[in-house]
């Protein structure tokens, strides 16, 4: 059955669309049940493997708002109906396997952009916060610092190196460069333009980490990317250095960040999102080092406004893949279509 003609028949199909994720505004959904659609109530904890493939039976269209993992099997579960996985975000290779969504003719989109300010936000907020040591200093009582040298530097003395320069890195480096920090770069693609614009320096990953006194992550977490701010890369870091990851986790080796904390190379490490609780490496970090590890849970994109923007634009994007089949947000063999 072509795309287009069984947009015509969702509703003697009686097609759902399932929504997980906190914080929907589920009124943004309403336009999709024109479509003769239903949208059953939103499952308010993440769904376990099981209950995802449930939750996909009879549904063409999924909004990945949650935790869930959309594996290879979850995907054939639901391959008679669905028709497309509308991610919110842009990290969907952590949550959703595309490779496999390919194989059964499953578009999957994701909403880039429209968490760039939320998440330039959250990270401009980390950086000052840790920069100046500002939870050291809640609650009325004097700082008692005992010399100069303990006095915080502000962030137009401070070097900052950003690693990647997609949307959300150049917004961070733009707001910086406000602020006349000195900001370099690592990407795996040089953006000549935005050098020559913000008057940002490129360098290699190991040269732009031992010129750092804050070393910024913001890269997608993939095969590639995986512990890439590995030990070599840690102990180039300026001593005292501090670590802002508010990209995903395990783009920082756990084990080479706990060394480099252990011999203060890292005097703070802020994450949002943070490594599975349960292994032992995570829970070493987070007893060893409480008053230096501050780590929120994931709510960098969590704002009204970019949760908004993200649901709208996965609105769009499954309408027209329902109807056309592509989308200029989609992911995977079906990018770039148009």
């Amino acid at each position: 059955m072509a795309v287009r003609d069984f947009v015509g028949e969702t509703a003697a199909m009686d097609g759902t669309i399932l929504v997980t994720g906190a914080g929907i505004d589920m009124s943004l959904l309403e336009s999709l049940r024109e479509h003769g659609l239903r949208i059953p109530d939103r499952p308010i904890q993440p769904l376990t493997e099981e209950e995802l493939i449930r939750g996909l039976r009879g549904a063409v269209a999924y909004v990945h708002g949650g935790e869930e993992r959309a594996t290879a099997g979850v995907l054939a579960s639901a391959r008679e109906t669905l028709k497309v996985v509308a991610f919110l975000g842009v990290g969907y290779e952590n949550f959703v396997d595309v490779a496999a969504a390919d194989g059964l003719g499953i578009v999957v989109t994701s909403t880039p952009g429209a968490a760039t300010d939320s998440v330039t936000e959250l990270t401009i907020g980390q950086i000052i916060n840790a920069n100046r040591h500002i939870g050291q200093f809640l609650g009325d009582r004097y700082p008692g610092w005992r010399s100069p040298e303990e006095l915080p530097h502000e962030l137009r003395s401070r070097r900052v190196g950003i690693v990647g320069l997609g949307a959300n890195g150049t917004r961070i480096a733009e707001v910086l460069r406000a602020f006349h920090t000195d900001v370099a770069y690592f990407s795996r693609t040089r953006k000549p333009d935005v050098e020559e614009r913000l008057g940002l320096s490129y360098l290699p990953l190991p040269e732009l980490a031992g010129r750092s006194d804050i070393l910024v992550v913001m890269v997608p977490c993939t095969a590639e990317t995986r512990f890439m701010i590995d030990v070599d890369v840690l102990k180039r870091l300026r001593p005292g250095a501090v670590l802002i990851n508010t990209a995903r986790p395990a783009v920082v080796d756990p084990h080479a960040l706990h060394e480099a904390m252990s011999a203060e190379r890292v005097g703070m490490a802020v994450f949002d999102g943070f490594y599975d609780r349960n292994s032992e490496i995570a829970a070493k970090l987070l007893s060893d080092f409480g008053d230096r590890l501050l780590v929120t849970g994931h709510i960098a994109s969590h704002t009204r406004e970019a949760m908004d923007r993200m649901v709208s634009q996965a609105v769009g994007s499954i309408k027209n893949v329902l109807s056309t089949g592509a989308d200029e947000y989609a992911v995977g063999k079906h990018g770039g279509i148009s």
